[in-house]
């Protein structure tokens, strides 16, 4: 392999990726009243992100309970429909993120 083809590669390599690892109908972090399912409004779109540093090895894993908890509090809400979670990768090389991101409706 060449000079230029590896720079090519280690260059991409560096910017990271994000891949969608689910689609859900409905989430909560907590359970859900039945209360609250029924007389929940819609209260915008909402996007939140679990992170972990890592150094060679990872320091803890990311949470989607904690990405969807970022997602909701803004908005004071109570779950997600039609919510997406990724997995994101900012930055690779001997450091980094490892991050999970949900973004979906949020009702409460």
């Amino acid at each position: 392999m060449n000079a230029r083809r590896a720079s090519i590669l280690l260059l991409a390599g560096t910017f990271g990726c994000s891949v969608n690892v689910a689609s859900l109908q409905v989430v909560a972090p907590h359970a859900l009243s039945a209360g609250v399912a029924h007389t929940a409004v819609y209260r915008g779109w909402g996007d939140g992100e679990s992170c972990r540093f890592w150094i060679l090895a990872e320091f803890g894993l990311p949470q989607v309970d904690e990405a969807t908890d970022n997602a909701l509090r803004p908005l004071h809400g109570a779950f997600m429909r039609d919510a997406a979670v990724y997995s994101v990768h900012p930055v690779y090389g001997f450091f980094g993120w490892h991050c999970y991101r949900v973004v979906g409706e949020v009702f409460g």
